[in-house]
């Protein structure tokens, strides 16, 4: 292919029936120019953008960023994609990347970068954190550095905050579900003295009911009247009482549905004590 740009000695932006590549390799673009044929022998990484703000960020950051990165960016990329089932935002390249060259940057200069959220976020997103591990052991291989797990829950954020909904837009900010999901269990476990078994079963089944349930609170509510909450306000009025105590600190109406299933999974949780 014919080579459209020069990003840096090492990237090249390529066009061919009306589509755009950028190749990356080491020399693809030293010594070259527009309109010359582009090494094929050399390339490393090839990336499609179909965005123009994803590309135009990507043209910035390989300016300044080496091309190790992208390229290990890339394979934990590839690892998420063969693992999860569900599509992630291009710009997911541009963050990685970046939180990956700063993330070394800091770690040469002797800091760390603190994830509070690390283990809400191994409860919360199982899939994404074991790959987050994955990656750990990818940067281990290819650069050298071995990271505490800790580092696992901040690409796990950059996976969940990248996905995106069948509209092409992001669902929602990791940190943000991860503390509302630990502010819950305190309200939970604070409301009805318990001690929560993280372990058992229904946590695990409370949490995916919380994750599941945050993408659904913003949406519009076509639901009905449920007559099976009376009965279980009735029935289980501690853990329905501590459903409103979330509700509040939701500051959102519920409707009948949400507050029984969830005031359910409370008990389960207050049973399992």
């Amino acid at each position: 292919m014919k080579i459209k740009k020069i990003l840096n000695n090492n990237a090249v932006l390529v066009g061919k029936n009306g589509k755009d590549f950028i190749w990356i390799g080491t020399g693809l673009g030293f010594q070259m120019k527009p309109g010359l044929e582009a090494d094929e022998s050399k390339i490393e990484k090839i990336f499609v953008l179909k965005e123009k703000t994803s590309y135009q960020r990507f043209e910035k950051l390989i300016a300044s960023i080496p091309i190790k990165y992208f390229s290990l960016t890339d394979d934990i990329i590839q690892l998420a994609k063969d693992r999860l089932d569900y599509e992630v935002s291009e710009m997911l390249y541009i963050s990685l990347t970046d939180h990956l060259f700063n993330l070394m940057k800091l770690y040469r200069q002797g800091i760390s970068l603190h994830n509070r959220l690390s283990w809400e976020i191994k409860k919360s997103y199982p899939k994404e954190f074991e790959i987050g591990k994955q990656a750990l052991r990818l940067i281990e291989e290819k650069l050298n550095v071995r990271l505490e797990d800790e580092e696992a829950g901040n690409i796990a954020m950059h996976l969940i905050n990248a996905q995106i909904n069948e509209n092409g837009n992001q669902k929602f900010d990791a940190r943000t579900i991860a503390k509302k999901i630990r502010d819950i269990i305190v309200i939970i476990r604070l409301s009805n003295k318990l001690t929560i078994n993280e372990d058992s079963l229904a946590y695990d089944r409370f949490i995916t009911h919380l994750r599941f349930f945050f993408q659904r609170l913003d949406a519009e509510d076509q639901s009905k009247p449920n007559p099976l909450l009376t009965y279980v306000k009735e029935q289980y009025h501690q853990a329905f009482q501590t459903m409103k105590l979330v509700e509040e600190y939701l500051e959102s109406a519920l409707n009948d549905d949400e507050q029984l299933y969830l005031t359910l999974h409370i008990q389960k949780l207050i049973e399992n004590d």
